[in-house]
């Protein structure tokens, strides 16, 4: 072998011959090959694993692994990953890993095995005519006989972390360099003795962490995810090894992940306009509280009742205008049973504390400012048929009454005027 571990194409036929005069048969020759591979392939892991270790470990945490004190923290900055993408990729252990790839494929080290057959469609030309014809051609596997895991160089644990920084290096790094690393990946995790399984739980990990990163960022500072955006996502599927589909639930994760965050936020010092401007948002990205956010009924019943009291109380929600209240109701996704029993709930309280006001304010003799409290209560009660469920003494609730009477009623009809008085009766129960 060279001084890279390589055996050059020019000393293969020689030692071929060598074989032949010593009477080895190519199984044997083989073996003893793969002894020489293992020989040499032991320290160019247990390398880039060291190198490895001071990057991802603590000082502290490199004296555990390695079960002795290492002294001061040279290796260790303290910093978080710092790629473009929330990971990092040391560029020093991609070259060294990158190494150990060209020794095992410039050694043929891997074996190609068929396992199966396939028919392919193929377009040949016939008499100047293109016609398309099935071929049958063979499945392969590629079997590494030897591993980083087997041989003990390495452990699962630092394994998966060399796999993994090496899928970041194929799509963080610039450059023709990325292109080898991407096209090295499957060999890379094969040559550590990694399943295709756990290859690709491993990617997934990663292309949560980008999507997470990468969304999460987009959407705290632009609100929510442009074409600029979406392009960039789907030109990285591929270097994650993506399908469109998965790239758009792992989309779909991220943005979810952001925006229940921000319902946590919202709903620490909920305000109608907060909760509002939330659920417009929701809405206009096509986000589902229920089966999106995971967000329960009794949640999602909480954030109707806070936007929609102000209204109430204000007089712009009535029971002759409830168009906001439908547009509340279907927005958040509220069906027509659950949104009644939020309202019923809603101004039954509301209706028993202005009820306790109005008694109050009676027994100090201020009447005068019971005016916009009762008419409230005869707004709420329109919406129950008067059942609020107040209980008031029927003195105090005649003075209520006879006050109302008096109360200024222009631009009510008289109609009007006279549902309303019968309304009030039968709230406070007078007959």
């Amino acid at each position: 072998m060279s001084i890279t571990g390589v055996i050059r194409p020019e000393f293969r036929k020689p030692l071929e011959n060598l074989r032949d005069r010593l009477g080895v048969s190519s199984e044997q020759t083989r073996l003893i090959f793969l002894d020489a591979v293992k020989i040499r392939m032991i320290p160019m892991v247990e390398w880039i694993v060291s190198e490895m270790e001071k990057t991802v470990f603590s000082q502290e945490q490199l004296s555990k692994r390695r079960g002795k004190d290492m002294g001061e923290d040279y290796f260790q900055s303290g910093k978080k990953a710092d790629g473009n993408l929330g990971l990092g990729a040391e560029a020093n252990v991609l070259s060294d890993i990158m190494n150990l790839i060209d020794f095992y494929t410039e050694n043929d080290i891997a074996v190609q095995n068929q396992i199966d057959s396939q028919k392919v469609e193929k377009t040949v030309e016939v008499d100047d005519e293109k016609k398309t014809i099935e071929e049958e051609v063979p499945v392969y596997e590629t079997l590494y006989p030897i591993t980083a895991l087997e041989t003990g160089a390495v452990d699962s644990q630092m394994a998966e972390v060399l796999y993994r920084q090496f899928v970041v290096g194929s799509f963080t790094t610039k450059g023709p360099d990325a292109v080898r690393y991407e096209n090295s990946r499957s060999t890379f995790g094969g040559i550590l003795g990694l399943s295709s399984e756990k290859m690709e739980d491993i990617g997934s990990g990663i292309a949560d962490t980008v999507y997470d990163n990468y969304v999460g960022q987009s959407m705290r500072t632009k609100g929510a995810l442009d074409q600029q955006d979406m392009m960039f996502l789907a030109n990285l599927q591929p270097k994650l090894g993506l399908t469109p589909e998965q790239g758009e639930i792992f989309m779909k994760k991220a943005q979810n992940k952001i925006l229940k965050d921000e319902y946590e936020q919202v709903m620490d010092s909920a305000t109608a306009e907060s909760i509002k401007t939330f659920r417009e948002r929701c809405e206009g990205m096509g986000i589902d509280l229920s089966k999106d956010l995971e967000l329960t009924k009794d949640y999602i019943q909480e954030m109707f009742e806070i936007e929609i009291a102000p209204g109430l109380e204000s007089g712009e929600i009535t029971i002759e205008n409830v168009d906001i209240l439908v547009e509340i109701q279907e927005s958040l996704g509220l069906d027509e049973k659950n949104a009644e029993e939020s309202l019923t709930k809603l101004l039954v309280q509301r209706s028993q504390i202005i009820s306790e006001a109005i008694e109050g304010a009676i027994r100090r003799g201020r009447i005068n400012t019971i005016v916009e409290p009762v008419k409230q209560l005869v707004r709420y009660g329109a919406f129950l048929n008067g059942n609020l469920g107040i209980e008031m003494e029927e003195e105090a609730g005649q003075q209520v009454f006879n006050a109302y009477k008096n109360f200024d009623t222009e631009g009510l009809s008289e109609e009007k005027v006279e549902e309303n008085q019968e309304m009030l009766k039968t709230i406070l129960s007078l007959s």
